[in-house]
């Protein structure tokens, strides 16, 4: 009996020795837990904008110089047309829709304003270093979500000097494009927005997997199987940081440029006025503003109040003239006679 219970024994330690190594095994090759990060609703705010601004079919087109051209030194022009879509900033209530453009991996460019009336932009832009470069340009809605609309997005390759197409991915393959928020306060709901260039569709039936999206922010990571931008749980005030790394259907990493990036949050504290898109709801008089930049009205532009209307002095009495007091008559002199 004893002999059994030492076998027995044995196997019970033997198996707890596989059910660990197992653990630690699935550990590595699993991707953490989707509730490290907690996706919420977007604010009632951004949920009324989006659905005036789904009114609009923004299209995107190229203007100068060609995809593919061979720029010269210093600064250039870039031209585009942009049809059915508003560019707004208020002072007030924060940015409305705009249109982005992002160099390779640099900083995105976000434009407010258009000449009143026309859909030609003429986008002053910084010399390009040597070599080949990838521009990105999309319609946006006011927190950098991109138009959904395949149409509404575009993606150029220039080259200065020389070409160098070992930098850029190769064509035809996937590119990841995340842009953060041009606004974040502390307590508000925070958009993670990204989208994915030359992907091909997936998940159309079990076991198509082409691509994943491995998200970290902060250290807490999942992984995404759709291209949808989405909303994540309040930050707290000051810097954060968001990774985006493009993985294959096997979860590898893909490798390319531009498929791997790291973004930079920064959160506004909450005495910084925030902006009109993370409120929970927005009056009509609102939401007009940031859809028309033509928009004008005593949201945005108080009516002077009218001076107070002056009373005329009035005008002064006349002086009287005083007439001069009469000389006395001199008195007649006495003459004393001696008789």
């Amino acid at each position: 009996m004893a002999q059994f219970d030492l076998q027995l024994d044995a196997l019970l330690r033997a198996a707890i020795t596989v059910v660990v190594a197992i653990g630690l095994w699935l550990g590595q090759v699993l991707p953490a837990a989707a509730a490290d990060l907690q996706e919420v609703a977007p604010p009632g705010a951004a949920q009324q904008l989006a659905q005036a601004l789904a009114q609009h079919k923004p299209q995107l087109k190229l203007l100068a110089p060609a995809n593919g051209s061979s720029l010269a030194d210093g600064e250039w022009n870039l031209e585009l047309e942009l049809e059915d879509w508003p560019l707004v900033h208020r002072d007030d209530l924060g940015p409305g829709a705009h249109l982005v453009i992002q160099i390779d991996n640099e900083a995105p460019i976000r434009i407010f304003e258009a000449t009143a009336g026309s859909s030609h932009l003429k986008i002053p832009m910084a010399e390009l270093s040597p070599g080949s470069h990838s521009l990105t340009a999309f319609a946006a809605l006011p927190w950098g979500e991109a138009v959904a609309d395949r149409r509404a997005r575009a993606n150029w390759r220039f080259q200065r000097l020389a070409a160098n197409p070992q930098a850029l991915p190769a064509l035809n393959s996937a590119q990841l494009v995340a842009v953060p928020s041009p606004a974040l306060t502390a307590g508000a709901p925070v958009p993670i927005n990204w989208f994915l260039i030359n992907a091909p569709l997936q998940n159309l039936r079990p076991d198509d997997a082409h691509w994943r999206l491995k998200l970290s922010l902060d250290g807490a990571t999942s992984i995404l199987q759709q291209e949808d931008s989405l909303w994540l749980s309040p930050l707290t005030a000051g810097s954060h940081a968001l990774s985006l790394e493009l993985l294959d259907g096997n979860g590898a990493p893909l490798g390319a440029p531009f498929n791997s990036l790291v973004r930079e949050l920064q959160v506004d504290p909450k005495s910084v006025a925030t902006a009109a898109m993370f409120r929970s709801h927005l009056e009509d008089e609102e939401i007009e503003a940031l859809l028309n930049p033509n928009y004008s009205s005593t949201l945005t532009q108080p009516e002077p109040e009218p001076e107070p209307e002056q009373e005329p002095e009035p005008e002064p009495e006349p002086e009287l003239e005083l007439e001069p007091e009469p000389e006395p008559e001199p008195e007649p002199e006495t003459i004393e006679v001696e008789i």
